[in-house]
């Protein structure tokens, strides 16, 4: 997906962009991802007075991925928001500053894929739970709480204050 920086500010009206975001290098290497969906991208280039363009949008999708907890398939739906700010570098202007959020281009086209895939990776789950309230998996014996009390006890005692254990019986 690409950005025409100059177009876009000499139009000065809003630019709509939208297609789909590559998943494949983002999730290559997580063994905690089952499958993906496409990710839908949705964004919005509008043209500045100061010579910048600001994109905003989402970016939509779901993934099916390992419950942290259970090891069940959780899907998990992705709603990412995107905003960034785009200005095309003038000649001997010097890096920005790091506190001014603009990211300063060499060309007059931007891919924006980069960006987009960033966003994506930072707005995965890196502990993805099937539901809210999962219960996980026993301790002790390893079945899983959600469907099943197993009646283990997985009281846990301080090692240190093991001995006390017995002092009132």
């Amino acid at each position: 997906m690409r950005l025409h920086l100059r177009r876009t500010i000499q139009n000065g009206e809003p630019v709509q962009l939208s297609g789909n975001v590559p998943i494949e290098r983002t999730i290559e290497g997580r063994t905690d991802v089952i499958s993906a969906s496409p990710v839908l991208v949705e964004l919005t280039a509008s043209p500045s007075l100061d010579g910048t363009v600001g994109v905003s949008g989402t970016l939509t999708g779901h993934l099916d991925m390992v419950c942290s907890r259970c090891l069940e398939t959780a899907r998990i739906e992705l709603d990412i928001p995107f905003e960034e700010r785009f200005k095309q570098r003038e000649e001997d202007e010097a890096d920005l500053e790091d506190d001014e959020d603009m990211i300063l281009a060499d060309d007059d086209v931007i891919e924006l894929s980069p960006y987009l895939e960033e966003y994506l990776t930072l707005g995965m789950p890196s502990a993805p739970l099937c539901k809210e309230d999962c219960k996980g998996l026993c301790q002790t014996c390893g079945s899983n709480l959600n469907e099943t009390a197993c009646g283990c006890d997985n009281t846990v005692i301080d090692p240190r204050l093991a001995g006390l254990k017995d002092f009132f019986k």
